[in-house]
């Protein structure tokens, strides 16, 4: 049915100095082995993943590409995706990145107890995506989102499927009391714009994406 699949995978990262950045948890697993799945029905698998270990970043079938910045990754989502694709976004991109990034190190100031810091909306990947379907620049795609939440799960991952116009929506809880980023077992919930598709797990990922 589908020619070509893009996954998405672990996190981006947006400097505020060189030597700081804002990141988050995301291993990137899930999505290192949705790509290997994917890759024994889809013929063409291109990974495109955010900063990962090394372990996750050549998953078997597919052309891994290595992104930086959630900008970088909507660039090489917009180049990948074609007719007949199935987009995978089980990557964690940064919401925000800072409205100004420094060029040298941000040294502490005496007596400065606070730091303010101005973020910026990142590009939405997904709705990019949308746009482009609705406009028929493409056709025949499907898109997955992820939804990694802390909590009311169900209702934030249906107002993400509305909004960004996706065919499903994988959900799952995050959190320090949650099995959801990392290298745990966790559990997911897929949903349609018909309402709750199924329920996985809690499993390990590797399983977890080979149902999926």
């Amino acid at each position: 049915r589908f020619s070509k699949a893009i996954i998405t995978s672990g996190p981006t990262i947006e400097w505020i100095d060189p030597v700081r950045y804002i990141s988050n948890a995301s291993s990137g697993k899930m999505g290192f082995h949705i790509a290997e799945s994917v890759s024994k029905w889809v013929s063409e698998v291109v990974y495109i993943h955010g900063q990962v270990l090394e372990n996750y970043k050549n998953p078997k079938g597919s052309k891994s590409i290595a992104v930086e910045t959630t900008s970088d990754l909507c660039n090489s989502v917009l180049a990948e995706i074609q007719t007949d694709t199935i987009l995978i976004m089980a990557a964690a991109p940064v919401d925000f990145r800072p409205a100004k990034s420094e060029k040298s190190k941000i040294k502490k100031e005496e007596g400065n107890e606070t730091f303010v810091l101005e973020l910026v909306k990142n590009p939405d990947i997904l709705k990019t995506v949308s746009s482009k379907i609705a406009k028929e620049e493409i056709s025949g795609c499907c898109l997955v989102g992820f939804a990694a939440e802390t909590d009311f799960l169900e209702e934030y991952a249906q107002n993400k499927l509305k909004n960004k116009n996706l065919d499903y929506i994988i959900g799952n809880y995050v959190g320090k009391n949650e099995k959801g980023f990392g290298e745990v077992d966790t559990t997911v919930f897929i949903y349609s714009a018909f309402g709750k598709v199924a329920q996985i797990g809690p499993f390990s990922k590797e399983v977890i994406s080979d149902k999926i």
